[in-house]
């Protein structure tokens, strides 16, 4: 099964941004694949506003995980960062598309 890693922004609405990632990852699911969603699920245990940097940081190391990262809208700070280390990686970085 192929991890993809999601990259989308969230920080400038995380309740829409919950539901639009939600989708994207059952369309990976419904495609055979394996999404890593952390949209999803780091906000359960993570607040956003106050600990950016250990996000971004466990954001990296499922980068490092994924066979491929797919890029969603047009990419914020930390998504530039996601796919600047899919790249050092050789991980390949793919748009995609909204469901």
């Amino acid at each position: 099964m192929r991890r993809v890693f999601v990259s989308r922004s969230f920080s400038w609405n995380p309740r829409r941004s919950g539901i639009v990632v939600a989708r994207i990852a059952r369309q990976l699911v419904a495609e055979g694949s394996l999404p890593f969603a952390p949209q999803i699920y780091f906000p359960r245990f993570l607040d956003e506003v106050k600990e950016r940097g250990l996000a971004l940081k466990l954001c990296l190391h499922l980068v490092a995980l994924s066979d491929e990262v797919r890029v969603y809208g047009e990419p914020s700070a930390g998504m530039l960062l996601e796919i600047a280390e899919a790249e050092r990686l050789g991980i390949p970085v793919v748009k995609g598309e909204l469901p």
